[in-house]
């Protein structure tokens, strides 16, 4: 029989390093970061920071997958053939917006662009755990949408890039370039509405 003592005490250390590291890679960004930072910052000894992680880069990894899995979900997502489409395409909208761009989002891009101005092979993994992960859950959308008939069928993947770059725009570069302000709550449902309707002209099957 296994010893499991000490296990939640490791659990909660783990978590603790993994905050740390979230914390610090936002603020300061991948180099800006050290391994001893980030112990100071979890109240754990560097030893202990690489027993959980092996390195900085499988810290990285899992602190960035870990920040992603909390804030992209598919919870906002969901279509049935009884669903009114235009409400829920409205409130799945609102929600990518209002994710994209929380603070935490916004640092999020410059640690991703830092990371792929060196051509550094985390900017893939990290691509992919943000990213690629809020694309294939509205291509996932899309192509249910297209199944129960609410829009014509097409490359769910097409879509998705289509109606991402209508609700962003060049408004999002502006923001990330710090000349741009976050739209309020009006614009927002502005821009969603009017977004919704050109997408509409395309994939509506009325």
């Amino acid at each position: 029989m296994q010893n499991t003592a000490g296990r939640p005490k490791d659990l909660e250390k783990r978590k603790d390093i993994l905050e740390a590291a979230k914390s610090l890679f936002l603020k300061y960004g991948y180099h800006g970061s050290s391994m001893n930072q980030i112990a100071k910052e979890a109240g754990v000894t560097k030893l202990t920071v690489y027993n959980h992680f092996q390195d900085k880069e499988n810290l990285f990894s899992c602190a960035i997958e870990d920040t992603c899995e909390n804030t992209i979900s598919a919870d906002g997502l969901q279509l049935s053939a009884d669903s009114d489409f235009e409400q829920e395409l409205y409130r799945a909208s609102e929600l990518a917006l209002n994710v994209i761009n929380l603070p935490e989002a916004i640092k999020l891009e410059y640690l991703l662009l830092e990371l792929a101005a060196e051509n550094n092979p985390l900017a893939i993994k990290f691509y992919n755990a943000s990213h690629q992960r809020m694309c294939l859950i509205w291509s996932d959308f899309f192509q249910k949408a297209a199944q129960f008939g609410f829009i014509r069928a097409d490359d769910p993947e097409k879509q998705t890039q289509l109606l991402l770059s209508l609700l962003l725009g060049a408004r999002h570069h502006e923001i990330l370039l710090g000349i741009g302000q976050i739209p309020t709550k009006s614009e927002q449902k502005q821009i969603i509405l009017e977004s919704i309707e050109l997408f509409l002209l395309k994939y509506s099957v009325k």
